[in-house]
Protein backbone atom coordinates (compact mmCIF):
# COMPACT_ATOMS: atom_id res chain seq x y z
CA UNK A 1 0.00 0.00 0.00
CA UNK A 2 1.53 3.40 -0.57
CA UNK A 3 2.93 5.35 2.07
CA UNK A 4 2.97 9.62 1.95
CA UNK A 5 4.85 11.49 3.75
CA UNK A 6 3.17 14.76 4.95
CA UNK A 7 4.82 17.75 6.72
CA UNK A 8 2.77 18.78 9.59
CA UNK A 9 2.54 22.18 9.30
CA UNK A 10 1.45 22.44 6.15
CA UNK A 11 -1.41 19.54 6.97
CA UNK A 12 -2.32 22.24 10.05
CA UNK A 13 -2.23 25.26 7.71
CA UNK A 14 -4.91 23.13 5.79
CA UNK A 15 -6.99 22.43 8.75
CA UNK A 16 -6.82 25.81 10.00
CA UNK A 17 -5.78 24.26 13.77
CA UNK A 18 -2.88 22.84 15.12
CA UNK A 19 -2.78 18.99 16.69
CA UNK A 20 -0.39 17.43 18.60
CA UNK A 21 0.55 13.08 17.98
CA UNK A 22 -2.04 12.01 20.05
CA UNK A 23 -4.46 13.98 18.68
CA UNK A 24 -3.77 13.09 15.02
CA UNK A 25 -2.99 9.37 16.39
CA UNK A 26 -6.97 9.22 18.03
CA UNK A 27 -8.32 11.07 15.13
CA UNK A 28 -6.76 8.62 12.35
CA UNK A 29 -7.47 5.49 14.39
CA UNK A 30 -10.52 4.86 13.13
CA UNK A 31 -10.03 5.43 9.54
CA UNK A 32 -8.58 3.61 7.03
CA UNK A 33 -4.83 5.66 6.94
CA UNK A 34 -2.72 3.95 9.64
CA UNK A 35 0.90 6.40 10.68
CA UNK A 36 4.08 4.38 10.40
CA UNK A 37 5.94 6.82 11.96
CA UNK A 38 6.72 10.60 13.22
CA UNK A 39 10.13 12.50 12.38
CA UNK A 40 10.76 16.24 13.59
CA UNK A 41 8.74 17.95 10.90
CA UNK A 42 5.99 15.14 9.52
CA UNK A 43 4.59 12.16 9.97
CA UNK A 44 4.72 9.01 7.55
CA UNK A 45 0.86 7.94 6.40
CA UNK A 46 0.24 4.41 4.71
CA UNK A 47 -3.05 4.35 2.52
CA UNK A 48 -5.52 1.63 1.11
CA UNK A 49 -5.40 0.77 -1.83
CA UNK A 50 -9.18 1.79 -2.19
CA UNK A 51 -9.02 5.61 -0.84
CA UNK A 52 -6.73 7.01 -3.31
CA UNK A 53 -7.89 10.44 -2.84
CA UNK A 54 -6.02 10.36 0.81
CA UNK A 55 -2.47 10.56 -1.55
CA UNK A 56 -1.76 14.00 -0.80
CA UNK A 57 -1.62 16.35 2.46
CA UNK A 58 -4.68 17.91 1.21
CA UNK A 59 -7.03 14.83 0.87
CA UNK A 60 -6.00 14.25 4.60
CA UNK A 61 -6.93 17.46 5.46
CA UNK A 62 -10.61 17.83 4.10
CA UNK A 63 -10.71 14.13 5.71
CA UNK A 64 -9.67 15.10 9.27
CA UNK A 65 -11.92 18.54 8.82
CA UNK A 66 -15.00 16.01 8.82
CA UNK A 67 -14.33 13.65 11.33
CA UNK A 68 -13.61 16.41 13.39
CA UNK A 69 -17.02 18.44 12.31
CA UNK A 70 -14.83 21.40 11.26
CA UNK A 71 -16.58 21.16 7.62
CA UNK A 72 -18.96 18.65 6.67
CA UNK A 73 -20.36 17.28 3.82
CA UNK A 74 -19.23 17.14 0.44
CA UNK A 75 -16.40 19.79 -0.46
CA UNK A 76 -18.02 22.90 -2.30
CA UNK A 77 -15.35 24.02 -4.76
CA UNK A 78 -15.48 27.37 -6.77
CA UNK A 79 -16.09 26.19 -10.45
CA UNK A 80 -15.75 27.64 -13.96
CA UNK A 81 -16.74 26.11 -17.10
CA UNK A 82 -13.46 27.60 -19.24
CA UNK A 83 -13.36 28.34 -23.01
CA UNK A 84 -10.05 25.95 -22.69
CA UNK A 85 -10.30 23.11 -24.89
CA UNK A 86 -8.07 19.64 -25.48
CA UNK A 87 -7.99 18.46 -28.91
CA UNK A 88 -7.16 14.86 -29.00
CA UNK A 89 -5.69 13.90 -32.75
CA UNK A 90 -6.50 10.22 -34.16
CA UNK A 91 -2.07 10.43 -34.21
CA UNK A 92 -2.33 9.26 -31.12
CA UNK A 93 -4.94 6.22 -31.12
CA UNK A 94 -1.90 3.70 -31.87
CA UNK A 95 0.42 5.23 -29.35
CA UNK A 96 -1.13 6.22 -26.22
CA UNK A 97 -4.98 6.85 -27.33
CA UNK A 98 -6.58 8.82 -24.36
CA UNK A 99 -5.74 12.40 -22.62
CA UNK A 100 -8.31 14.45 -20.81
CA UNK A 101 -7.67 17.68 -18.89
CA UNK A 102 -8.19 20.56 -16.60
CA UNK A 103 -7.79 23.83 -15.38
CA UNK A 104 -6.78 25.16 -12.01
CA UNK A 105 -7.20 28.90 -11.04
CA UNK A 106 -5.66 31.21 -8.41
CA UNK A 107 -2.93 28.10 -7.11
CA UNK A 108 -1.41 29.64 -4.32
CA UNK A 109 2.50 27.96 -4.57
CA UNK A 110 5.16 27.06 -2.00
CA UNK A 111 7.55 24.65 -1.30
CA UNK A 112 5.02 22.44 0.50
CA UNK A 113 2.20 22.88 -1.92
CA UNK A 114 4.86 22.08 -5.06
CA UNK A 115 6.30 19.35 -2.83
CA UNK A 116 2.73 17.93 -2.10
CA UNK A 117 1.50 18.22 -5.14
CA UNK A 118 4.26 16.49 -6.84
CA UNK A 119 4.02 13.28 -4.30
CA UNK A 120 0.13 13.29 -5.04
CA UNK A 121 1.53 12.91 -8.56
CA UNK A 122 3.74 10.63 -8.30
CA UNK A 123 1.63 8.11 -5.88
CA UNK A 124 -0.77 7.95 -8.60
CA UNK A 125 1.49 6.94 -11.16
CA UNK A 126 2.37 4.47 -8.82
CA UNK A 127 -0.46 3.13 -8.04
CA UNK A 128 -3.44 3.15 -10.69
CA UNK A 129 -0.69 4.53 -13.05
CA UNK A 130 0.95 1.39 -12.68
CA UNK A 131 4.46 3.22 -13.14
CA UNK A 132 2.69 5.54 -16.10
CA UNK A 133 2.22 2.79 -18.26
CA UNK A 134 -1.84 3.28 -17.63
CA UNK A 135 -1.79 6.81 -16.52
CA UNK A 136 0.99 9.68 -16.94
CA UNK A 137 0.00 13.33 -15.34
CA UNK A 138 1.47 16.70 -16.36
CA UNK A 139 1.33 20.13 -14.56
CA UNK A 140 1.76 23.11 -16.34
CA UNK A 141 2.11 26.97 -16.07
CA UNK A 142 -1.43 27.58 -17.89
CA UNK A 143 0.17 31.38 -18.40
CA UNK A 144 2.63 30.18 -20.30
CA UNK A 145 1.35 28.54 -23.46
CA UNK A 146 -1.68 29.61 -25.24
CA UNK A 147 -4.65 27.44 -25.81
CA UNK A 148 -6.23 25.18 -27.14
CA UNK A 149 -4.51 22.38 -26.73
CA UNK A 150 -3.40 19.52 -28.80
CA UNK A 151 -2.62 15.79 -28.31
CA UNK A 152 -0.91 14.45 -31.16
CA UNK A 153 1.45 12.20 -32.23
CA UNK A 154 4.75 13.22 -34.38
CA UNK A 155 7.59 11.53 -36.00
CA UNK A 156 10.25 10.71 -33.69
CA UNK A 157 12.82 13.02 -36.16
CA UNK A 158 10.67 16.25 -36.43
CA UNK A 159 10.10 16.74 -32.22
CA UNK A 160 12.69 19.21 -30.39
CA UNK A 161 12.05 20.83 -27.55
CA UNK A 162 13.81 21.44 -23.86
CA UNK A 163 13.34 18.92 -21.49
CA UNK A 164 11.72 19.74 -17.93
CA UNK A 165 15.33 20.41 -15.85
CA UNK A 166 17.79 20.50 -19.02
CA UNK A 167 19.04 23.71 -20.42
CA UNK A 168 19.30 22.80 -24.05
CA UNK A 169 17.16 21.94 -27.16
CA UNK A 170 17.17 18.06 -27.54
CA UNK A 171 15.71 15.88 -30.14
CA UNK A 172 12.75 13.08 -29.04
CA UNK A 173 15.53 10.32 -29.71
CA UNK A 174 18.40 12.42 -28.00
CA UNK A 175 15.79 12.63 -24.94
CA UNK A 176 14.85 9.45 -24.59
CA UNK A 177 18.26 8.26 -24.66
CA UNK A 178 20.29 11.13 -22.65
CA UNK A 179 17.98 11.95 -19.78
CA UNK A 180 17.22 10.10 -16.87
CA UNK A 181 13.62 10.07 -17.36
CA UNK A 182 13.73 9.27 -21.28
CA UNK A 183 15.73 6.11 -20.20
CA UNK A 184 13.33 5.13 -17.37
CA UNK A 185 10.07 5.27 -18.87
CA UNK A 186 10.93 5.51 -23.08
CA UNK A 187 10.02 2.07 -23.56
CA UNK A 188 6.00 3.20 -22.67
CA UNK A 189 6.32 4.92 -25.97
CA UNK A 190 8.07 2.96 -28.32
CA UNK A 191 6.52 2.28 -31.73
CA UNK A 192 6.72 0.48 -35.25
CA UNK A 193 5.78 3.91 -36.48
CA UNK A 194 8.47 5.87 -34.61
CA UNK A 195 5.87 8.29 -33.13
CA UNK A 196 6.13 10.36 -30.19
CA UNK A 197 2.76 11.59 -28.18
CA UNK A 198 2.79 15.26 -27.31
CA UNK A 199 0.94 17.58 -25.46
CA UNK A 200 0.95 21.11 -27.12
CA UNK A 201 -0.37 24.51 -27.40
CA UNK A 202 -2.02 26.32 -29.90
CA UNK A 203 1.67 27.62 -31.62
CA UNK A 204 2.77 24.16 -31.61
CA UNK A 205 5.17 24.47 -28.58
CA UNK A 206 5.86 21.27 -27.21
CA UNK A 207 4.90 21.15 -23.42
CA UNK A 208 5.07 17.42 -22.69
CA UNK A 209 6.04 14.08 -24.00
CA UNK A 210 3.92 11.48 -22.17
CA UNK A 211 4.45 9.99 -20.19
CA UNK A 212 8.05 10.55 -20.41
CA UNK A 213 9.10 14.21 -19.70
CA UNK A 214 7.65 17.74 -19.49
CA UNK A 215 8.94 20.80 -21.07
CA UNK A 216 11.01 23.57 -19.67
CA UNK A 217 8.91 25.64 -21.13
CA UNK A 218 5.54 25.27 -18.77
CA UNK A 219 7.91 24.40 -15.77
CA UNK A 220 6.32 25.36 -12.08
CA UNK A 221 7.20 28.89 -10.25
CA UNK A 222 6.62 29.96 -6.91
CA UNK A 223 4.93 32.99 -8.99
CA UNK A 224 2.25 30.58 -11.30
CA UNK A 225 -1.01 30.77 -10.59
CA UNK A 226 -2.79 29.21 -13.01
CA UNK A 227 -2.19 25.80 -13.84
CA UNK A 228 -2.76 23.21 -16.94
CA UNK A 229 -3.15 19.09 -15.91
CA UNK A 230 -3.31 16.94 -18.75
CA UNK A 231 -3.66 13.40 -18.14
CA UNK A 232 -2.94 10.50 -20.73
CA UNK A 233 -3.11 6.99 -20.89
CA UNK A 234 -4.16 3.54 -21.83
CA UNK A 235 -7.96 3.33 -20.27
CA UNK A 236 -9.94 6.29 -20.00
CA UNK A 237 -11.55 5.50 -16.91
CA UNK A 238 -8.37 5.56 -15.13
CA UNK A 239 -7.09 8.74 -16.51
CA UNK A 240 -10.71 10.47 -15.80
CA UNK A 241 -10.06 8.98 -11.88
CA UNK A 242 -6.33 9.86 -11.61
CA UNK A 243 -7.55 13.85 -12.57
CA UNK A 244 -10.42 13.75 -10.25
CA UNK A 245 -8.10 13.13 -7.83
CA UNK A 246 -5.27 15.26 -8.02
CA UNK A 247 -7.34 18.40 -9.57
CA UNK A 248 -9.96 18.24 -5.71
CA UNK A 249 -6.61 17.63 -3.93
CA UNK A 250 -5.36 21.30 -5.21
CA UNK A 251 -8.57 22.72 -4.72
CA UNK A 252 -8.50 22.10 -1.26
CA UNK A 253 -6.02 24.58 -0.76
CA UNK A 254 -8.33 27.77 -2.36
CA UNK A 255 -7.76 26.77 -6.04
CA UNK A 256 -10.75 27.51 -8.74
CA UNK A 257 -12.14 24.47 -10.75
CA UNK A 258 -11.98 24.97 -14.48
CA UNK A 259 -13.63 22.69 -16.50
CA UNK A 260 -12.58 22.64 -20.24
CA UNK A 261 -13.92 20.78 -22.84
CA UNK A 262 -12.24 17.82 -24.52
CA UNK A 263 -12.69 16.85 -28.10
CA UNK A 264 -11.83 13.16 -29.08
CA UNK A 265 -13.19 11.48 -31.74
CA UNK A 266 -16.39 13.26 -32.68
CA UNK A 267 -17.02 13.53 -28.74
CA UNK A 268 -17.05 16.69 -26.71
CA UNK A 269 -16.15 15.63 -23.07
CA UNK A 270 -16.32 18.03 -20.02
CA UNK A 271 -13.81 17.44 -17.69
CA UNK A 272 -12.70 17.57 -14.71
CA UNK A 273 -15.84 15.56 -13.50
CA UNK A 274 -17.12 17.54 -10.61
CA UNK A 275 -21.14 16.35 -10.23
CA UNK A 276 -21.41 14.06 -7.84
CA UNK A 277 -22.83 9.96 -8.06
CA UNK A 278 -26.17 9.45 -6.35
CA UNK A 279 -26.33 5.57 -4.92
CA UNK A 280 -29.92 4.47 -3.40
CA UNK A 281 -29.07 2.68 -0.04
CA UNK A 282 -31.25 0.78 2.45
CA UNK A 283 -31.51 2.02 6.42
CA UNK A 284 -31.94 -1.68 7.17
CA UNK A 285 -29.36 -2.92 4.64
CA UNK A 286 -26.82 -0.87 6.67
CA UNK A 287 -27.97 -2.24 10.50
CA UNK A 288 -27.63 -5.81 9.21
CA UNK A 289 -24.17 -4.87 8.14
CA UNK A 290 -23.10 -2.98 11.01
CA UNK A 291 -24.66 -5.34 13.23
CA UNK A 292 -26.89 -2.43 15.45
CA UNK A 293 -29.70 -0.76 15.88
CA UNK A 294 -28.42 3.14 14.58
CA UNK A 295 -31.18 5.78 13.91
CA UNK A 296 -31.59 6.93 9.87
CA UNK A 297 -30.20 10.74 11.23
CA UNK A 298 -27.02 8.97 12.56
CA UNK A 299 -26.61 7.38 9.20
CA UNK A 300 -26.66 10.60 7.27
CA UNK A 301 -24.66 12.30 9.94
CA UNK A 302 -22.11 9.87 9.95
CA UNK A 303 -21.70 10.15 6.04
CA UNK A 304 -21.73 13.73 5.71
CA UNK A 305 -18.70 13.83 8.14
CA UNK A 306 -17.30 11.36 5.78
CA UNK A 307 -17.42 14.27 3.20
CA UNK A 308 -20.34 12.78 1.53
CA UNK A 309 -24.13 13.92 1.32
CA UNK A 310 -27.30 12.07 2.27
CA UNK A 311 -30.68 12.44 2.42
CA UNK A 312 -34.33 10.68 2.94
CA UNK A 313 -35.78 8.97 0.08
CA UNK A 314 -38.76 7.23 1.80
CA UNK A 315 -39.13 5.34 4.83
CA UNK A 316 -36.31 2.98 4.75
CA UNK A 317 -33.95 4.20 2.05
CA UNK A 318 -31.55 7.39 1.66
CA UNK A 319 -29.76 8.61 -1.38
CA UNK A 320 -26.37 9.18 -1.11
CA UNK A 321 -24.15 11.93 -2.63
CA UNK A 322 -20.55 10.50 -3.87
CA UNK A 323 -18.12 12.99 -4.78
CA UNK A 324 -16.40 12.43 -8.04
CA UNK A 325 -12.86 11.64 -6.65
CA UNK A 326 -14.06 9.12 -4.27
CA UNK A 327 -14.03 6.21 -6.39
CA UNK A 328 -14.30 3.61 -4.07
CA UNK A 329 -18.02 3.13 -4.03
CA UNK A 330 -19.50 1.00 -6.37
CA UNK A 331 -22.02 -1.01 -4.54
CA UNK A 332 -24.51 0.00 -1.24
CA UNK A 333 -21.43 -2.47 0.87
CA UNK A 334 -18.94 0.40 0.53
CA UNK A 335 -21.61 2.76 1.89
CA UNK A 336 -22.32 0.19 4.63
CA UNK A 337 -19.05 0.17 5.01
CA UNK A 338 -18.27 3.33 5.21
CA UNK A 339 -20.87 4.08 8.29
CA UNK A 340 -19.31 1.33 10.16
CA UNK A 341 -15.77 2.41 9.55
CA UNK A 342 -16.92 6.39 10.65
CA UNK A 343 -19.01 4.50 13.54
CA UNK A 344 -16.20 3.01 15.29
CA UNK A 345 -15.10 -0.42 14.72
CA UNK A 346 -14.22 -0.26 18.25
CA UNK A 347 -17.68 0.70 19.66
CA UNK A 348 -18.70 -2.60 17.77
CA UNK A 349 -19.25 -5.07 20.40
CA UNK A 350 -18.42 -8.57 19.47
CA UNK A 351 -21.46 -11.41 19.61
CA UNK A 352 -21.75 -15.23 18.46
CA UNK A 353 -22.95 -15.97 15.25
CA UNK A 354 -27.20 -16.19 15.42
CA UNK A 355 -28.71 -19.66 14.45
CA UNK A 356 -25.28 -21.33 13.89
CA UNK A 357 -25.05 -25.18 15.94
CA UNK A 358 -21.12 -24.52 16.72
CA UNK A 359 -17.94 -22.23 17.48
CA UNK A 360 -14.98 -21.59 15.97
CA UNK A 361 -11.83 -23.55 16.73
CA UNK A 362 -8.00 -23.37 15.46
CA UNK A 363 -7.77 -25.13 11.98
CA UNK A 364 -5.76 -28.05 11.68
CA UNK A 365 -3.40 -26.09 9.48
CA UNK A 366 -2.63 -23.47 12.06
CA UNK A 367 -2.11 -26.34 14.74
CA UNK A 368 0.25 -27.53 12.34
CA UNK A 369 1.99 -24.23 12.17
CA UNK A 370 2.19 -22.88 15.61
CA UNK A 371 4.48 -26.50 16.72
CA UNK A 372 6.35 -25.81 13.71
CA UNK A 373 7.01 -21.86 14.54
CA UNK A 374 8.33 -22.54 17.68
CA UNK A 375 10.13 -25.62 16.50
CA UNK A 376 11.89 -23.19 13.98
CA UNK A 377 12.39 -20.28 16.24
CA UNK A 378 14.07 -23.25 18.81
CA UNK A 379 16.48 -24.03 15.78
CA UNK A 380 17.91 -20.40 15.87
CA UNK A 381 15.30 -18.96 12.84
CA UNK A 382 13.74 -15.56 12.69
CA UNK A 383 10.32 -15.41 11.44
CA UNK A 384 9.22 -12.78 8.47
CA UNK A 385 5.87 -12.46 6.90
CA UNK A 386 5.63 -11.14 2.89
CA UNK A 387 2.81 -10.34 1.38
CA UNK A 388 1.02 -13.02 -0.56
CA UNK A 389 0.69 -10.97 -3.25
CA UNK A 390 3.43 -10.41 -5.68
CA UNK A 391 4.79 -9.89 -9.06
CA UNK A 392 6.62 -11.43 -12.07
CA UNK A 393 9.40 -9.90 -11.58
CA UNK A 394 9.88 -10.78 -7.92
CA UNK A 395 8.96 -14.04 -8.75
CA UNK A 396 11.03 -14.86 -11.57
CA UNK A 397 12.84 -12.50 -13.45
CA UNK A 398 14.77 -10.82 -10.49
CA UNK A 399 16.18 -14.50 -8.76
CA UNK A 400 16.80 -15.87 -12.36
CA UNK A 401 13.94 -18.73 -12.08
CA UNK A 402 11.91 -19.99 -14.86
CA UNK A 403 8.93 -17.96 -15.45
CA UNK A 404 6.00 -20.74 -15.38
CA UNK A 405 1.81 -20.17 -15.01
CA UNK A 406 0.57 -18.44 -11.77
CA UNK A 407 -2.74 -16.87 -10.96
CA UNK A 408 -3.17 -12.88 -12.45
CA UNK A 409 -5.35 -10.38 -10.69
CA UNK A 410 -8.07 -9.00 -13.09
CA UNK A 411 -7.75 -5.54 -11.87
CA UNK A 412 -4.38 -4.49 -9.54
CA UNK A 413 -4.18 -1.26 -8.24
CA UNK A 414 -0.38 -1.23 -8.25
CA UNK A 415 2.76 -2.94 -10.47
CA UNK A 416 3.70 -4.30 -7.16
CA UNK A 417 1.08 -6.72 -6.87
CA UNK A 418 -0.57 -8.16 -10.07
CA UNK A 419 -0.37 -11.98 -9.18
CA UNK A 420 -0.61 -14.85 -6.12
CA UNK A 421 3.16 -16.02 -5.15
CA UNK A 422 3.83 -19.76 -6.05
CA UNK A 423 6.74 -19.71 -4.11
CA UNK A 424 8.31 -18.25 -0.39
CA UNK A 425 11.48 -18.36 -1.71
CA UNK A 426 11.59 -15.35 -3.74
CA UNK A 427 10.18 -13.53 -0.88
CA UNK A 428 12.79 -14.75 1.52
CA UNK A 429 15.75 -14.06 -0.65
CA UNK A 430 14.26 -10.15 -1.23
CA UNK A 431 14.52 -10.31 2.26
CA UNK A 432 18.13 -11.17 2.48
CA UNK A 433 19.72 -8.84 -0.08
CA UNK A 434 17.55 -6.02 1.77
CA UNK A 435 19.55 -6.90 4.79
CA UNK A 436 23.13 -7.75 3.60
CA UNK A 437 24.59 -5.00 6.08
CA UNK A 438 22.85 -6.99 9.09
CA UNK A 439 24.94 -9.06 11.14
CA UNK A 440 25.47 -12.47 9.97
CA UNK A 441 23.98 -15.36 10.21
CA UNK A 442 20.88 -14.83 8.93
CA UNK A 443 18.47 -17.30 9.79
CA UNK A 444 15.22 -16.98 8.51
CA UNK A 445 11.64 -19.08 7.56
CA UNK A 446 8.32 -18.23 6.61
CA UNK A 447 5.21 -20.22 6.96
CA UNK A 448 2.44 -18.95 4.63
CA UNK A 449 0.30 -19.93 1.78
CA UNK A 450 0.26 -20.20 -2.06
CA UNK A 451 -1.94 -20.39 -4.65
CA UNK A 452 -1.52 -22.63 -7.51
CA UNK A 453 -2.68 -23.17 -11.09
CA UNK A 454 -5.07 -26.19 -11.47
CA UNK A 455 -7.17 -26.73 -14.59
CA UNK A 456 -8.50 -29.75 -12.81
CA UNK A 457 -10.26 -28.34 -10.08
CA UNK A 458 -13.27 -26.64 -10.29
CA UNK A 459 -11.82 -22.93 -9.50
CA UNK A 460 -9.31 -23.74 -11.57
CA UNK A 461 -6.50 -23.16 -8.40
CA UNK A 462 -5.34 -25.03 -5.16
CA UNK A 463 -3.96 -23.16 -2.03
CA UNK A 464 -0.75 -24.97 0.17
CA UNK A 465 0.87 -23.81 2.93
CA UNK A 466 4.23 -24.10 3.03
CA UNK A 467 7.63 -23.68 5.50
CA UNK A 468 10.14 -22.05 3.75
CA UNK A 469 13.66 -21.60 5.33
CA UNK A 470 16.90 -19.82 4.07
CA UNK A 471 20.42 -19.77 5.94
CA UNK A 472 22.97 -17.28 5.06
CA UNK A 473 26.41 -17.42 6.95
CA UNK A 474 29.92 -17.13 5.01
CA UNK A 475 30.51 -20.77 5.16
CA UNK A 476 26.86 -22.61 5.20
CA UNK A 477 26.03 -25.72 2.82
CA UNK A 478 23.75 -28.49 2.17
CA UNK A 479 24.30 -30.07 5.01
CA UNK A 480 23.51 -27.12 7.12
CA UNK A 481 20.01 -27.02 6.10
CA UNK A 482 19.75 -30.31 5.70
CA UNK A 483 19.74 -30.93 8.98
CA UNK A 484 17.21 -28.19 10.01
CA UNK A 485 15.26 -30.27 7.05
CA UNK A 486 14.83 -33.37 8.82
CA UNK A 487 14.18 -31.63 12.22
CA UNK A 488 10.98 -30.51 10.68
CA UNK A 489 9.88 -33.31 8.41
CA UNK A 490 10.32 -35.59 10.97
CA UNK A 491 8.63 -33.91 14.19
CA UNK A 492 5.72 -34.08 11.44
CA UNK A 493 6.50 -37.88 11.45
CA UNK A 494 6.76 -37.69 7.18
CA UNK A 495 8.65 -40.71 5.86
CA UNK A 496 10.40 -38.92 3.27
CA UNK A 497 13.73 -39.31 1.03
CA UNK A 498 15.82 -36.88 -1.32
CA UNK A 499 16.27 -37.32 -5.17
CA UNK A 500 18.72 -35.22 -6.63
CA UNK A 501 17.32 -32.49 -8.75
CA UNK A 502 17.85 -29.12 -10.97
CA UNK A 503 16.84 -25.94 -10.49
CA UNK A 504 17.83 -22.74 -12.00
CA UNK A 505 18.10 -21.12 -8.41
CA UNK A 506 20.45 -23.92 -6.60
CA UNK A 507 23.55 -25.02 -7.65
CA UNK A 508 23.58 -27.93 -10.05
CA UNK A 509 24.36 -31.81 -7.78
CA UNK A 510 23.83 -29.58 -4.70
CA UNK A 511 19.93 -29.43 -5.03
CA UNK A 512 17.58 -32.17 -4.03
CA UNK A 513 13.58 -32.71 -4.21
CA UNK A 514 12.14 -33.91 -0.96
CA UNK A 515 9.56 -36.74 -1.58
CA UNK A 516 7.25 -38.28 0.57
CA UNK A 517 4.46 -40.19 -1.67
CA UNK A 518 4.79 -37.38 -3.91
CA UNK A 519 7.29 -34.31 -4.10
CA UNK A 520 6.28 -32.24 -1.45
CA UNK A 521 9.28 -29.29 -1.45
CA UNK A 522 13.14 -28.70 -2.70
CA UNK A 523 16.25 -28.06 -0.72
CA UNK A 524 19.61 -26.57 -1.86
CA UNK A 525 22.47 -24.03 -1.78
CA UNK A 526 21.06 -20.93 -3.74
CA UNK A 527 23.37 -20.27 -7.11
CA UNK A 528 25.95 -17.54 -6.79
CA UNK A 529 24.92 -16.18 -9.75
CA UNK A 530 21.46 -15.53 -8.29
CA UNK A 531 23.44 -14.42 -5.21
CA UNK A 532 25.49 -12.12 -7.29
CA UNK A 533 22.43 -10.56 -9.01
CA UNK A 534 20.46 -9.85 -5.37
CA UNK A 535 23.73 -8.20 -4.05
CA UNK A 536 24.26 -10.93 -1.12
CA UNK A 537 27.73 -11.83 -0.49
CA UNK A 538 27.48 -15.08 1.72
CA UNK A 539 26.39 -18.64 0.79
CA UNK A 540 23.01 -19.37 1.24
CA UNK A 541 21.40 -22.58 1.20
CA UNK A 542 17.17 -22.76 1.63
CA UNK A 543 14.22 -25.47 1.49
CA UNK A 544 10.99 -24.86 1.11
CA UNK A 545 7.94 -28.04 1.99
CA UNK A 546 4.54 -27.83 1.91
CA UNK A 547 2.63 -28.79 5.17
CA UNK A 548 -0.76 -28.63 4.23
CA UNK A 549 -2.58 -28.57 1.15
CA UNK A 550 -6.12 -26.60 1.15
Amino acid sequence: MPIIEVDREYLYSLLGMRLNRDELAEILEDTKVNIEGFSDEGVELEITSDRLDLLSAEGIARMIKGLIGREIGIPKYPIEHRKEELLVDESVKKVRPFAVGAVLLDVKLNDKTIKSIIQCQEKIHETIGRKRRRVAIGIHDLDAVKPPFKYVARPMEKVKFIPLGESREMTAKEILEETEKGREYGYLIRNEENLVPLIEDSMDRVMSMPPVINAELTRLKKETRNLFIDVTGTDEKSIRTALSILVHSIAETGARIGVITVRDSGREIKQPDVEPRRMRVSIEYIRRMLGEEIKREDVINLLRKGRLDAELAGEDEINVMIPPYRTDFLHPADVAEEVIVLYGLNKLKPQLPRNVMTVGSIHPCEKISRKLRILMVGLGYQEVMNYMLSNKESLFKSIGRAETEVVEIGNPVSSSYTVLRDSLIPGLLHFLSRNVHSPYPQKIFEIGDVVLVDRSNPYRTKSERRLAAAYSDDSVGFEDIQSHLFAVLRSMRIDFKLREANNSIFIEGRCAEIVAEKVIGIIGEVNPEVLLKLGISSPTAMFEVKIYEY
